[in-house]
Protein backbone atom coordinates (compact mmCIF):
# COMPACT_ATOMS: atom_id res chain seq x y z
CA UNK A 1 0.00 0.00 0.00
CA UNK A 2 1.50 3.18 -1.12
CA UNK A 3 1.78 5.56 2.18
CA UNK A 4 0.13 9.13 1.87
CA UNK A 5 1.80 12.67 3.31
CA UNK A 6 -1.81 13.61 4.02
CA UNK A 7 -2.05 16.41 1.97
CA UNK A 8 -4.85 18.80 2.55
CA UNK A 9 -7.36 18.97 0.14
CA UNK A 10 -7.45 15.37 -0.75
CA UNK A 11 -9.69 12.72 -0.38
CA UNK A 12 -7.51 11.15 2.54
CA UNK A 13 -6.99 13.92 4.36
CA UNK A 14 -10.86 14.52 4.20
CA UNK A 15 -11.21 11.33 5.81
CA UNK A 16 -9.30 11.90 8.75
CA UNK A 17 -10.39 15.02 9.45
CA UNK A 18 -11.10 14.13 13.06
CA UNK A 19 -9.18 12.11 15.86
CA UNK A 20 -8.85 8.76 15.34
CA UNK A 21 -6.02 6.28 17.14
CA UNK A 22 -4.63 5.61 13.69
CA UNK A 23 -5.83 6.81 10.26
CA UNK A 24 -4.93 4.21 6.71
CA UNK A 25 -2.64 5.88 4.75
CA UNK A 26 -0.97 8.69 7.35
CA UNK A 27 2.95 8.07 6.91
CA UNK A 28 3.03 10.00 10.19
CA UNK A 29 1.36 7.61 11.78
CA UNK A 30 3.01 4.27 10.44
CA UNK A 31 6.10 6.22 12.16
CA UNK A 32 4.06 6.58 15.70
CA UNK A 33 3.20 3.49 15.42
CA UNK A 34 6.48 1.69 14.39
CA UNK A 35 5.18 0.32 11.63
CA UNK A 36 7.46 -2.50 9.66
CA UNK A 37 7.39 -0.44 6.54
CA UNK A 38 8.93 2.75 7.95
CA UNK A 39 12.22 3.36 8.02
CA UNK A 40 11.96 6.36 10.35
CA UNK A 41 14.65 6.44 13.32
CA UNK A 42 13.13 7.67 16.59
CA UNK A 43 14.74 10.07 18.83
CA UNK A 44 12.55 9.68 21.41
CA UNK A 45 9.39 7.81 22.10
CA UNK A 46 6.81 7.46 25.15
CA UNK A 47 3.10 6.22 25.00
CA UNK A 48 1.97 9.82 24.30
CA UNK A 49 4.78 10.92 21.48
CA UNK A 50 7.00 9.83 19.36
CA UNK A 51 10.10 12.26 18.19
CA UNK A 52 12.28 12.42 14.69
CA UNK A 53 14.52 14.44 12.74
CA UNK A 54 12.50 16.38 9.86
CA UNK A 55 13.54 14.89 6.25
CA UNK A 56 14.20 17.98 5.10
CA UNK A 57 15.55 20.26 7.85
CA UNK A 58 14.97 24.46 7.90
CA UNK A 59 17.69 25.22 10.66
CA UNK A 60 20.82 23.82 12.34
CA UNK A 61 18.61 21.09 14.12
CA UNK A 62 15.48 20.64 13.04
CA UNK A 63 13.26 17.61 14.99
CA UNK A 64 9.60 16.88 14.65
CA UNK A 65 7.42 15.74 17.80
CA UNK A 66 3.71 14.17 16.98
CA UNK A 67 1.43 12.35 19.19
CA UNK A 68 0.48 8.19 18.77
CA UNK A 69 -3.16 9.28 18.40
CA UNK A 70 -3.95 10.85 14.91
CA UNK A 71 -4.91 14.50 15.69
CA UNK A 72 -5.29 16.08 12.04
CA UNK A 73 -4.29 19.70 12.38
CA UNK A 74 -3.85 22.61 15.57
CA UNK A 75 -7.48 23.08 14.57
CA UNK A 76 -7.98 19.67 16.17
CA UNK A 77 -6.72 20.74 19.61
CA UNK A 78 -9.74 21.93 22.31
CA UNK A 79 -9.37 23.78 25.01
CA UNK A 80 -9.11 20.79 27.90
CA UNK A 81 -6.81 19.40 30.47
CA UNK A 82 -5.92 16.51 27.99
CA UNK A 83 -4.68 18.87 25.04
CA UNK A 84 -2.96 21.05 27.24
CA UNK A 85 -0.93 18.55 28.59
CA UNK A 86 -0.57 16.84 25.14
CA UNK A 87 1.26 20.19 23.92
CA UNK A 88 3.28 20.82 26.71
CA UNK A 89 4.72 17.25 26.36
CA UNK A 90 5.22 17.48 23.04
CA UNK A 91 7.16 21.12 23.59
CA UNK A 92 8.80 19.36 26.78
CA UNK A 93 9.96 16.37 24.83
CA UNK A 94 11.72 18.89 22.06
CA UNK A 95 13.63 21.25 24.16
CA UNK A 96 15.07 18.46 26.00
CA UNK A 97 16.46 16.79 22.60
CA UNK A 98 17.28 19.99 21.37
CA UNK A 99 19.02 20.90 24.59
CA UNK A 100 20.84 17.42 24.25
CA UNK A 101 22.26 17.51 20.71
CA UNK A 102 22.46 21.75 20.54
CA UNK A 103 22.96 23.23 24.00
CA UNK A 104 24.58 26.04 22.26
CA UNK A 105 22.59 26.81 19.57
CA UNK A 106 21.91 30.91 18.85
CA UNK A 107 18.08 30.77 19.72
CA UNK A 108 15.35 27.37 19.38
CA UNK A 109 11.84 27.70 17.94
CA UNK A 110 8.76 25.71 18.64
CA UNK A 111 5.43 25.69 16.49
CA UNK A 112 2.88 24.24 14.04
CA UNK A 113 1.81 25.40 11.07
CA UNK A 114 -1.80 25.88 10.87
CA UNK A 115 -4.08 25.31 8.16
CA UNK A 116 -3.89 25.61 5.18
CA UNK A 117 -0.13 26.13 5.65
CA UNK A 118 0.49 22.62 6.95
CA UNK A 119 1.56 20.53 4.63
CA UNK A 120 0.95 17.22 6.50
CA UNK A 121 -2.25 16.41 8.39
CA UNK A 122 -1.34 14.84 11.33
CA UNK A 123 -0.28 16.87 14.29
CA UNK A 124 3.13 17.60 14.40
CA UNK A 125 5.94 20.41 16.91
CA UNK A 126 8.57 22.01 14.64
CA UNK A 127 11.58 22.15 16.54
CA UNK A 128 14.76 24.19 15.32
CA UNK A 129 17.78 25.16 16.41
CA UNK A 130 18.29 28.23 14.83
CA UNK A 131 20.14 29.59 12.51
CA UNK A 132 17.77 28.93 9.27
CA UNK A 133 19.97 26.68 6.92
CA UNK A 134 19.15 28.22 4.21
CA UNK A 135 18.57 31.82 5.67
CA UNK A 136 15.46 32.55 3.55
CA UNK A 137 13.52 29.35 4.97
CA UNK A 138 12.41 31.64 8.50
CA UNK A 139 9.57 32.63 5.81
CA UNK A 140 8.07 29.04 6.77
CA UNK A 141 8.23 29.76 10.58
CA UNK A 142 6.51 33.00 10.55
CA UNK A 143 3.36 34.29 12.31
CA UNK A 144 1.17 35.51 9.83
CA UNK A 145 -1.26 37.28 11.94
CA UNK A 146 -4.57 36.50 11.21
CA UNK A 147 -4.16 34.46 8.02
CA UNK A 148 -2.47 32.07 10.67
CA UNK A 149 0.90 30.32 9.57
CA UNK A 150 2.50 29.17 11.78
CA UNK A 151 1.22 29.34 15.53
CA UNK A 152 4.26 29.65 18.43
CA UNK A 153 4.17 26.80 20.88
CA UNK A 154 3.77 28.92 23.63
CA UNK A 155 0.70 31.08 21.93
CA UNK A 156 -1.20 27.82 20.94
CA UNK A 157 -0.58 26.80 24.67
CA UNK A 158 -2.33 29.92 25.56
CA UNK A 159 -5.06 29.43 23.36
CA UNK A 160 -6.03 26.03 24.70
CA UNK A 161 -5.33 26.00 28.70
CA UNK A 162 -7.90 25.39 30.31
CA UNK A 163 -10.23 27.77 32.27
CA UNK A 164 -10.43 27.33 36.31
CA UNK A 165 -13.43 25.47 37.07
CA UNK A 166 -15.25 27.82 39.67
CA UNK A 167 -16.49 26.04 42.69
CA UNK A 168 -19.90 28.12 44.38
Amino acid sequence: MKKSFCFGGSRVANRMSERTPMADGCMFCGIARRAPTSTTALLYADDKVVAFRDINPSAFRHYLVIPIEHIPTVNSIHRTKDDHQLVSHMVKVGKDLLNQDAPNSEEERFGFHQPPFNSVDHLHLHCLALPFMPSWRQVKYTPLGPLGGFIEAEKLLERIKPQAEVYT
